[in-house]
């Protein structure tokens, strides 16, 4: 993606899930941390846990290894669906800036369609589709990716800046 389209890695994706009340979940959760906790000696890896307005919390991981990040991200991941929630998986966002024209674009996961698809925001509530359909064009061939950009949900307030 760097040499096609000028988007470099920021370090920093996150996986998201609707929280739900009960014991279980909230056991889940802790799992969850203690498990992110215990790979921090070994991977120079940082993560946080976010809840935003719409009840979805967000497990924001940074790290300058990309995998690093990726195993971090597909361990929580498995470990939601282990439990049994995984109708609760709603999508894992990779971050990229965009050295060529400056701002971030991202790449979301869709846990329940098996997808790739690119959101570039430019605004309050307004997008780049002209940057999306380029970024899907580039590689759109080495993953599966969302066909259907009616299916292409921008999510709106990433909590993925660095906090501070």
């Amino acid at each position: 993606m760097e040499v096609k389209l000028g988007l470099k890695v920021t370090g920093r994706c996150a996986v998201t899930f609707k929280t739900v009340s009960g014991t279980f979940f909230y056991e889940m959760e802790q799992d969850i941390k203690r498990f992110l906790t215990s790979l921090q000696p070994e991977f120079d890896l940082a993560y946080r846990a976010v809840t935003d307005s719409y009840g979805y919390m967000w497990i924001v991981f940074e790290g300058k290894r990309i995998e690093d990040l990726l195993a971090a991200l597909t361990a929580t991941g498995d470990m939601v669906e282990e439990k049994g929630f995984s109708d609760q998986l709603l999508a894992a966002v990779f971050e990229f800036a965009n050295e060529r024209q400056g701002g971030h674009q991202y790449l979301i996961y869709n846990y329940r369609r098996n997808n790739f698809y690119p959101f570039v925001p430019t605004g309050q509530k307004t997008r780049d589709t002209e940057q999306e359909m380029i970024m899907m064009s580039a590689i759109g061939e080495e993953m599966p990716f969302e066909k259907d950009m009616t299916l292409w949900y921008p999510l709106w307030d990433l909590p993925l800046k660095s906090p501070g």
